[in-house]
């Protein structure tokens, strides 16, 4: 494994976490595609306990992920109390009548 294949996971990592700070969604859909990508480069190669160095940039580069699923989770959870919120809101508003007795609105 190369530290350079590292890299490319850390770096994917910031660039997702930056994505999801800014809520840009089309920004997060190419940052999770590109650490996708990354993630995939470093499951196919071995020998990750190669070096003190490789250990290093790899445990940056959990972090960087750890980063991502924090706030994967915690945008997740906002907006499930959001809508817990909305749904409250309408469970206490009548819902309009379509049609009176004439017929007619």
């Amino acid at each position: 494994m190369s530290i350079a294949a590292v890299d490319r996971v850390t770096e994917a990592g910031r660039v997702l976490v930056r994505a999801l700070d800014e809520n840009d969604v089309t920004a997060i859909e190419a940052a999770s595609a590109a650490f996708r990508d990354a993630v995939t480069a470093i499951q196919t190669a071995g020998g990750w306990r190669d070096t003190p160095e490789l250990k290093a940039r790899i445990a940056d580069a959990m972090a960087q992920a750890e980063a991502a699923r924090l706030r994967c989770a915690y945008y997740a959870d906002a907006n499930r109390r959001r809508l817990d919120g909305l749904a409250a809101l309408g469970a206490n508003i009548a819902p309009a009548i379509a049609y009176g007795r004439s017929g007619k609105l």
